[in-house]
């Protein structure tokens, strides 16, 4: 159900938010072939669904609710229950819209680095809620992958996780703020045509391309996992409603 894409493939990454209005389009269509049924199917709760995978870093299904100006609810069904405790290392879930790389919401948990304003304290691992920029830097030997370019402080909407669920609510598609590491003030426009989502991990390193959490060079996007794209349901906000 899900693919596994590795942190050097920015072409395969890039490729999904280029279809993304194929995809959206394709969405569409089953929404009006299928009605109140698809409405409820999607909507039914993880432990009522048919789960293939087992681990919550594999995503069995999405559904995210859109209107102009946010996404109101962002649905993510993982294989197994998601460790909210910092158990489960760093690692988080994101969605992809056809602004690529440049503007992707994602809530992630980890300890050891404040990176948020929703955490307490560094060693805080409650979810909570970005947008970044992802850029690819293959002959960079600290990360030769995908890697954070700019990250928010501030926290876009908000997220509850719960059993198996994830669910990100009322984030804007365009957002600005504070870098979580430099300081600068950076912004992001994502959209409403979703081309995936995606599970991934996070790794901290320094110059040396170590794990650190003390003198961080770049922040690694590892294990990048995406559900396939007949598990993953747009609605806008007018069709839900009605």
């Amino acid at each position: 159900m899900t693919n596994t894409i590795r942190a050097a493939s920015l072409g395969a990454v890039l490729g999904i938010a280029a279809v993304s209005a194929i995809l959206v389009g394709g969405i569409v269509s089953a929404q009006e072939m299928e009605g109140d049924q698809m409405m409820g199917d999607n909507m039914m709760e993880g432990d009522n669904m048919m789960m293939s995978s087992s681990s919550f870093s594999d995503i069995d299904k999405a559904v995210v609710i859109t209107d102009s100006s946010e996404f109101e609810k962002i649905r993510v069904y993982t294989g197994g229950d998601v460790p909210t405790d910092g158990s489960g290392g760093a690692f988080g879930y994101g969605v992809i819209t056809s602004a690529g790389l440049e503007a992707i919401i994602v809530t992630t948990t980890h300890a050891g680095v404040k990176d948020s304003i929703a955490q307490a304290d560094a060693d805080d691992p409650v979810f909570h809620n970005h947008y970044v920029a992802l850029e690819e830097q293959a002959d960079d030997p600290t990360c030769p992958g995908l890697q954070v370019r700019d990250i928010s402080y501030q926290e876009p909407g908000d997220v509850d996780v719960s059993g198996s669920g994830v669910v990100m609510e009322d984030t804007p598609y365009y957002f600005g703020g504070t870098h979580s590491l430099s300081g600068d003030h950076i912004s992001f426009n994502a959209n409403a045509e979703v081309g995936s989502v995606v599970s991934f991990t996070i790794n901290p390193v320094d110059s040396d391309g170590h794990t650190s959490l003390t003198d961080i060079a770049a922040v690694c996007i590892n294990d990048v996992k995406f559900v396939s794209e007949d598990h993953v349901t747009v609605i806008s906000a007018a069709y839900y409603e009605n």
